[in-house]
């Protein structure tokens, strides 16, 4: 077997094992931080807990996956299938989502704080409780989408300091950012149900 050839059987095998091996696997807290995990078909994969920050996760397939409570802290999951996906508080703060797939995936509770929504396809997803400081929707398809009343697009500190609260306050101060070092972003789609802005100077009397 010829050099090239024993490499292209290599990359087939490597190929074959990202789209079925991984199938329905246990990764419960898991340390998979920063890996390289680019087309993985993970559906109905168990990551409950698990540590996902800084991996490569473009065009993975997370289709049905319980991801609750894992942390994908800095993730480029640009592409991915989140479809059914249960994300109960995960920890998805800088996570890049643009141009994924989270059809009826269920958001609750999860940080998503600058988190990029770009292109996204949001179908009927479930933003309860959801914290989207600083998240960014950019011609994303928020159809359907479910409790988007109840997600925390806004918080609201005093003039005089200490820690910002979600309720708003007469005298409150609106914060719509989330810092993140280089990666603050103005929110530009706190929207209600009627998919409009909410204003950024606005101040509860």
């Amino acid at each position: 077997m010829s050099p090239a050839t024993d490499a292209t059987s290599r990359e087939q095998v490597l190929r074959r094992a990202r789209r079925y091996a991984f199938v329905g696997r246990n990764f419960e807290r898991a340390d998979l931080r920063n890996k390289d995990l680019r087309g993985v078909n993970f559906t109905c994969c168990n990551f409950r807990g698990a540590d996902l920050s800084g991996s490569d996760l473009r065009d993975a397939i997370f289709i049905s996956a319980d991801l609750s409570r894992a942390c994908l802290h800095k993730c480029d999951a640009r592409g991915a299938d989140f479809s059914a996906a249960d994300m109960t508080g995960a920890y998805c703060k800088g996570v890049d989502f643009s141009q994924a797939t989270m059809w009826h995936t269920v958001l609750k509770g999860a940080i998503c704080k600058s988190a990029k929504f770009t292109e996204t396809d949001l179908v009927g997803a479930d933003l309860a409780r959801a914290e989207m400081l600083g998240a960014r929707f950019d011609r994303a398809n928020t159809l359907g989408l479910r409790n988007i009343d109840w997600a925390i697009f806004r918080w609201f500190i005093s003039p005089l300091g200490g820690k910002p609260c979600y309720h708003p306050f007469p005298g409150a101060i609106v914060l719509t950012e989330s810092l993140l070092g280089v990666e603050s972003y103005q929110e530009n789609s706190g929207m209600g149900q009627s998919g409009l802005a909410y204003d950024r100077e606005s101040v509860m009397a």
